[in-house]
């Protein structure tokens, strides 16, 4: 086989493999509507705060009660069996000062 025809033939695996890549993509929105759903407020203070570099933070605090922010609070249970709150939200900026 002529060296010409073989890289003819790489080209159009190498396109084909491309598309596939891109309309996969694009069905799966990658980057796209699977983003973030972030909460604008503050929380009032944050012990255990997981900071990323991008800006945005939890807070990992277990508390008796939700903080009025936190748009989605889910009960946890405690070691020693309380039910207890934890705030679920992804915040913009800094963390709250420690509680």
């Amino acid at each position: 086989m002529k060296s010409s025809t073989l890289l003819v033939i790489l080209c159009l695996q190498a396109a084909l493999v491309m598309g596939i890549f891109a309309a996969v993509a694009k069905e799966n929105a990658v980057g796209e509507s699977k983003a973030i759903n972030i909460n604008p407020g503050q929380l009032k203070c944050c012990t255990n705060c997981n900071f990323s570099f991008s800006g945005l933070y939890t807070c990992d605090d277990v508390n008796k009660d939700c903080d009025p922010v936190c748009k989605k609070c889910v009960a946890v249970q405690t070691y020693s069996g309380k039910m207890s709150f934890k705030c679920t939200d992804t915040f913009l900026g800094m963390c709250g000062p420690k509680c």
